[in-house]
């Protein structure tokens, strides 16, 4: 079989499942997808490697289908990290100025110094953005850029993760022959994929609904001004089905894919579910009568419990409930009936469910939904490749990976 041109691999870490997309990147931002594939997860949790040689497993089957699919072996790739292990902080630093224009080189020396005084123990930083510039006394200064002055300052949000995962995930990578070229927070590729650039200035929240854990990120002004997670996910809402009606988890997930609802509403609540139409063969004498009423409530109330523990630390990191009006759901757990009527009642927010844009390539047939972070991914790097771009919010050079890389050195 010919191999298919690829030069960029995105991999979403999930805890149910490893999204995988092969693409060719252009230097002109011409982008395709050639190959993609969706594998089942072991061994890792909320971006945790909990067990190295089921997690080992689990991502040598995946590159495995790849490289099948794509005829090359795959020696790089780029992966996501859940929120699980990260967080938000907010720093500010200043540098004196001479009598000259601000130029790039002035920007990068502050960003460099800010992120050179930040250190906390064991974390390392993965992303920041440039909230705002001051110039002198002048506050929100979107680009200071040929501008005159003599203090310049910048409050930076910086997202940390906890080194370990990062260093367990590196090494779970590295024993599969594969390294690791960059980390990207899985809510921030999904906001690059599924929001709209409009949502992107005025204000969003974007909620990713995995299988064990619960992201969400705010954007406003262009920028990832604050994220987040809950471990609570899908997981659970199928978990709490298999508990209540005494079935297995396989017969509840199919119980809740076929017939489940976020909503409570009006309906015949003596209607019952026929279990036949689930074609499961049970070992015990016949599966339980359910209601659909009764199905409806157990989903009902973990979904709000999920919304409402978001909301909960929305509020208490932003404070202002004007800030983002809008509300964008995606991930596997979106896909659930009444989810965006249930939101909307709990955050008073226009509501909509979120889908990427997809990019040339990308298979028919296939659940957008499911590759939301792996597309944002590979969006991106399309934005990082892009010529004569000067991006603020962009590592030079990963500095957790270049420690994580010497460890492997050093210890395997």
């Amino acid at each position: 079989m010919k191999a298919k041109l690829f030069n960029f691999i995105a991999l979403d870490l999930g805890s149910s499942k490893i999204a995988c997309v092969a693409a060719y990147v252009g230097k002109q931002a011409q982008t395709k997808i050639v190959s993609q594939d969706l594998y089942y997860s072991k061994g890792i949790r909320g971006g945790k490697i909990l067990d190295l040689k089921e997690a080992e497993s689990s991502i040598i089957g995946a590159i495995y289908a790849l490289e099948k699919d794509c005829g090359k072996n795959i020696k790089k790739i780029t992966v996501s990290l859940t929120g699980a292990g990260t967080k938000s902080y907010y720093t500010n630093n200043k540098i004196k100025l001479s009598n000259q224009a601000i130029s790039l080189s002035d920007i990068k020396k502050l960003i460099q110094k800010a992120l050179a005084e930040f250190k906390l123990k064991d974390l390392e930083i993965i992303h920041y953005f440039p909230i705002e510039f001051t110039l002198d006394n002048n506050s929100s200064i979107a680009s200071p850029l040929g501008m005159y002055g003599k203090e310049l300052s910048c409050e930076l949000h910086i997202i940390a993760a906890n080194s370990n995962i990062l260093r367990n995930i590196t090494n779970c990578f590295a024993k599969c022959h594969v390294e690791i070229t960059n980390i990207v927070l899985a809510i921030y590729a999904s906001g690059i994929a599924c929001l709209t650039e409009d949502e992107k200035s005025q204000g969003v929240v974007i909620i990713d609904i995995g299988a064990r854990t619960t992201c969400f990120g705010v954007f406003l002004a262009d920028k990832l001004i604050y994220t987040n997670y809950i471990d609570l996910g899908s997981f659970h809402i199928t978990s709490d089905i298999a508990k209540v009606f005494a079935i297995s988890f396989a017969v509840a997930e199919k119980l809740k894919v076929l017939h489940g609802n976020a909503l409570l509403y009006s309906f015949d609540k003596n209607h019952t579910i026929n279990m036949d139409d689930l074609d499961i063969d049970s070992p015990y004498n016949s599966l339980p009568l359910i209601k659909s009423s009764d199905l409806t409530e157990v989903i009902n109330s973990r979904v709000e419990e999920i919304f409402q523990m978001v909301k909960k630390e929305y509020d208490n990191a932003i404070g202002n409930p004007l800030i983002a009006r809008r509300l964008v759901i995606t991930g596997g757990g979106s896909m659930l009936r009444g989810m965006k009527e249930v939101a909307a009642k709990i955050f008073e927010k226009q509501v909509r469910i979120g889908k990427p844009e997809t990019i040339p390539g990308f298979a028919e047939g296939y659940n957008p939904s499911m590759y939301s972070t792996a597309i944002g991914i590979v969006k991106n790097q399309i934005i990082r490749q892009q010529k004569n771009s000067f991006k603020t919010d962009e590592l030079e050079e990963p500095v957790w990976l270049k420690k994580a890389l010497n460890w492997l050195k050093e210890n395997i």
